[in-house]
């Protein structure tokens, strides 16, 4: 009856040393993802200022050329 009591102990000490295991695999991979986001993120927000400034020089020529228009008419 002694041993079994140790197998016991023994197959939780493993069980819980796996499930340890398996959570901070998928820590470090989740991690990992974050930061790969948080570098697009990054990206995107410096792409997001440049197309801002393309769209307000677009927005001046528009501008200027109504105002030429309506001075043709």
């Amino acid at each position: 009856m002694d041993i079994l009591q140790w197998i016991v102990i023994g197959v939780l000490v493993y069980v819980i040393y796996h499930l340890i295991n398996k959570y901070e695999r998928r820590v470090n991979e989740l991690t990992r993802l974050i930061e790969l986001n948080r570098a697009e993120i990054n990206t995107n927000k410096e792409n997001i200022k440049k197309n801002a400034e393309g769209v307000s020089a677009n927005k001046e020529k528009l501008e200027l050329n109504q105002t030429m228009i309506e001075k043709l008419k």
